[in-house]
């Protein structure tokens, strides 16, 4: 699935390349809410945490109505995990924390974000667009923060804990409503599938999953 949504994009972007293209920018503050995904029989997910997803839009349209779509934006994303046996954190000090079995760490990971997806725009009717857009969400970690029940950890530097690179795929759908001109308010709804493994460690595996809830303008 991936690697055809990879391709087709790919396509996309070659029809981009070679096309008269119209561009559209826009800006977006979306809330986040993000939960992590066990792979792994010693850890559990225990619980999502509110995030945000923030930042430029750019929308190449080399049809009427198809778009590929792409941007940067700084995105915070998280979750609770509960681990059952001991664990050694590595906190940004250099300092390893062993938190006991059965402790919950709240995390918090900031990204850079470059999406990368087609959107499927409607003709006007009335005042609103309606579209559907689904596509990649790779993802740089710029930093990582835990907190640990028993106050072992607060807010500490966990970057060695989190992997450097993280990728999704994601789909949804909104409105955009013209208020003059070529200016449109965006909103939609949209569903991110992680992929790739956020955790450093060897023993325990989690990837994270979120939604999105887009609050944007285009121009």
């Amino acid at each position: 699935m991936v690697k055809k949504l990879i391709f087709l994009l790919f396509i996309v972007n070659l029809s981009v390349v070679n096309a008269q293209v119209r561009i559209r920018l826009g800006a977006h503050f979306d809330p986040v809410v993000s939960w992590f995904s066990t792979k792994s029989s010693d850890i559990d997910k225990d619980g999502a945490r509110p995030g945000y997803n923030g930042g430029l839009i750019v929308e190449g349209y080399f049809s009427p109505n198809y778009a590929f779509v792409t941007g940067l934006s700084l995105t915070q994303l998280g979750g609770n995990l509960l681990y059952h046996a001991p664990v050694t954190i590595t906190t940004g000090k250099g300092d390893d924390v062993i938190l006991p079995a059965e402790t919950t760490v709240a995390y918090n990971i900031k990204y850079l974000t470059f999406p990368a997806a087609l959107k499927l725009r409607s003709n006007q009717i009335g005042y609103f667009n309606y579209f559907a857009q689904l596509g990649l969400l790779p993802q740089v970690n710029i930093g990582s923060r835990a907190t640990a029940t028993g106050s072992l950890l607060i807010k500490d530097n966990v970057s060695k804990e989190i992997n450097l690179f993280n990728l999704s795929f994601y789909f949804g759908g909104g409105i955009e409503y013209n208020i003059g001109g070529q200016t449109f308010l965006l909103a939609g709804l949209f569903f991110n599938n992680g992929f790739f493994d956020v955790l450093s460690s060897s023993r325990q595996k989690s990837s994270l999953n979120f939604l999105t809830i887009q609050l944007g303008m285009m121009f």
